[in-house]
């Protein structure tokens, strides 16, 4: 990931420096105390991510953050500033993160991480919606499964995040009145060809494994909201409202377990 500081600090532009060195997946590409210079590199050169200081004196932070933006609105900003006085600017800006000073070595690591996590997001074509309606989007666009069970089987596989569904427990919650015979083996086949075939069509087929009487998603290489709050339940992008794939019986269970988790969150705000 492509990296520049602006601070006109000195110091502090020493501090992150260091910290983006260390840090996997984090090419420093320059440090400027200049925003002009900054903002002259950005329009010549690729810049995935900007840690930016807000007092810059000519040209402030926020504005910096607009003109950089304006050149690539994939870029990923955080801010770092000795006051929280530029909060609001920075939300109405939709930066990604901001850290205030004085900070901890812990702070600026933290905040690299987060900007790394946001470029793995941006870089994942696939959003798989949980809180509310099941839905899955590529690039952008809702998905339409060639029929109801495939869009289930994969709701279900999501739901396992990770691990293997068996066609014993796929047949069991999506044909409960049904015999576990050839027919029913057969409507599951069916429903794995639904998926394998409308993820080959975006060319998302590896998204999806399957092999006999068994499949499952990949979670690494989809965004999904419930997978995000659960791994940053502080996280404000993806927020639960105690609704969860309403529209299968089988994941009430998980609804509810979540609905407890929210309760505890709330609980601690309140303390």
């Amino acid at each position: 990931m492509e990296t520049i500081i602006v601070d006109c600090d000195r110091q502090a532009a020493k501090q992150l420096e260091e910290e983006c060195r260390q840090m996997d997946g984090i090419h420093l590409a320059g440090s400027f105390t200049e925003p002009a210079e900054a903002l002259e590199y950005a329009l010549h050169y690729t810049v995935d991510f900007a840690l930016l200081e807000v007092d810059l004196g000519s040209m402030n932070g926020i504005e910096l953050a607009q003109k950089l933006r304006a050149v690539n609105p994939e870029m990923i900003i955080i801010f770092v500033t000795g006051s929280s006085e530029w909060t609001l600017e920075a939300l109405r800006i939709k930066a990604d993160y901001f850290v205030i000073k004085p900070y901890k070595e812990e702070d600026i690591v933290d905040a690299l991480n987060r900007a790394k996590l946001l470029s793995k997001r941006q870089h994942k074509r696939i959003f798989i919606r949980t809180f509310g309606r099941f839905d899955v989007f590529i690039d952008g666009k809702l998905v339409i499964f060639p029929n109801a069970k495939s869009k289930e089987l994969l709701a279900l596989c999501v739901e396992h995040m990770g691990g293997e569904v068996g066609m014993d427990e796929a047949v069991d919650k999506l044909w409960p009145d049904r015999d576990y015979d050839n027919r029913v083996k057969a409507l599951y086949r069916k429903a794995v060809i639904g998926i394998r075939s409308v993820l080959e069509k975006y060319g998302m087929q590896d998204v999806f494994y399957n092999r006999r009487g068994v499949c499952c998603v990949m979670p690494d290489r989809v965004l999904c909201d419930c997978y995000e709050y659960l791994r940053d339940r502080s996280n404000k992008e993806f927020v639960y409202a105690n609704e969860y794939m309403f529209e299968y019986s089988w994941a009430e269970e998980t609804n509810a377990w979540l609905q407890k988790l929210n309760k505890l969150d709330n609980l601690e705000i309140t303390e």
